[in-house]
């Protein structure tokens, strides 16, 4: 099976975890950028609110990805969901294709059901490590 990661990173955290997946699996490393302004007080509440109504928005990918592709997905958590830039990508995959990595202060995402796998990075259990070693083994052994 072959897989890429991609990611979303606002701050640059999930940026580093994929990279650290890419670099491991010696996987390419995509990275999804969106059209808004996420930064400051007025940022953070716009993400909330995008997130928690599931909005979508315009996203440019820095290489092509294609249905048939098996992808590891990196994305923070916004008010209890995926970010909208990681939502409107995942609208054309089939989510048993999806393992996705959700990197977060302290919450677990909910919505786990659909996804191949769901790893959860949580800055306040210091498991980043951990959870990428798990992945990185489970993904080895398919």
């Amino acid at each position: 099976m072959s897989y890429k990661v991609v990611y979303f990173s606002r701050t640059g955290g999930c940026k580093k975890i994929a990279k650290d997946i890419g670099k491991n699996l010696n996987l390419p490393v995509i990275e999804v950028k969106d059209d808004k302004n996420w930064s400051g007080i007025f940022g953070w509440f716009k993400a909330g609110y995008f997130s928690t109504r599931e909005k979508l928005v315009n996203i440019k990918v820095s290489e092509p990805l294609k249905m048939e592709d098996n992808l590891i997905v990196v994305t923070p958590l916004w008010a209890g969901k995926i970010t909208p830039a990681i939502r409107t990508v995942l609208k054309k995959f089939e989510l048993d294709r999806i393992d996705l990595v959700v990197s977060s202060k302290g919450s677990r995402l909910k919505e786990r059901r659909a996804y191949n796998a769901v790893y959860d990075v949580i800055e306040n259990k210091n498991n980043k490590e951990e959870v990428i070693e798990q992945l990185i083994r489970e993904i080895k052994t398919r």
